[in-house]
């Protein structure tokens, strides 16, 4: 079979482009640490990028991390062009250039699934004093992320389903975590199509997953263009190499100086 990159390459953005957000977006992201936007995929995109992962035939979901998660290193955007188009998709662009500003790189991605029943990683977030990292400032008017997650949601999870569960509001949080602050989690819906962005400054968890069927979802990481939390390159060379100009772009490694903006 013929990899995806000589399927066409022609850049599918243009006008779209000049998404912003408003400002009741970056209030809530500044008040909550999180926001959701629902329906940004199409059904023919949600379709092909599970059509994709099926073909890798994935072994069954488990209850380790280890199983749950799949397409490490890059390897996603090797599995199909869609993969490369949600880095620098309308949306991601508007939010990235709010809450991280111009020089952004992605640091890692990969998928997430779940089968009925299983937990993922129990509440977590950056530890005091400042994780350089994993922060949260604001700062002569502009709302600053270090490290943020896009969690792009290819099944429904509605209430009740679990999933991404997080304590509003906690990026800003100062006190040490204490002793029952699980008791302050909330379950963040995520219906098939959305986008799930978090600062990773928030105290977050998977809440065991009870959908209907398995969860699906992938993680894009993205970090300031002048640091980076995983150690590795976010792809390889070789897929690196068949991406548009601007998602190139995102995949440089942590500097600003001589750079030229992301987008």
């Amino acid at each position: 079979m013929s990899p995806w990159w000589n399927a066409g390459r022609e850049a599918r953005h243009g006008a779209r482009d000049g998404l912003t957000l408003s400002p009741l977006d970056r209030y809530r992201f500044d008040v909550r640490g999180y926001l959701v936007f629902e329906d940004v995929l199409d059904a023919a995109t949600l379709s092909r990028l599970r059509s994709a992962i099926d073909a890798q035939a994935l072994p069954p979901a488990d209850e380790t991390i280890e199983r749950q998660r799949f397409g490490h290193n890059g390897e996603l955007f090797g599995w199909d062009r869609a993969f490369c188009d949600l880095l620098d998709h309308p949306v991601a662009l508007a939010v990235l250039a709010e809450f991280i500003g111009p020089y952004a790189r992605l640091d890692h991605a990969y998928g997430i699934t779940m089968r009925p029943g299983t937990a993922g990683l129990g509440l977590h977030g950056p530890a005091e004093p400042f994780d350089p990292s994993q922060y949260y400032v604001h700062r002569q008017g502009a709302l600053r992320s270090g490290l943020i997650t896009f969690t792009w949601s290819l099944c429904d999870a509605g209430p009740g389903a679990g999933g991404f569960g997080c304590i509003p509001g906690s990026h800003r949080a100062s006190e040490p975590l204490p002793a029952g602050a699980e008791t302050l989690v909330e379950e963040i819906p995520q219906p098939a199509g959305s986008l799930l962005v978090f600062t990773e400054a928030l105290m977050h968890c998977t809440l065991p997953w009870q959908g209907p069927g398995t969860r699906w979802a992938v993680l894009y990481k993205y970090s300031p263009g002048s640091s980076a939390w995983g150690a590795t390159a976010a792809a390889p060379p070789e897929l690196v190499a068949n991406m548009t100009p601007r998602q190139q772009r995102f995949m440089s490694p942590p500097y600003v100086g001589g750079r030229a903006p992301t987008f």
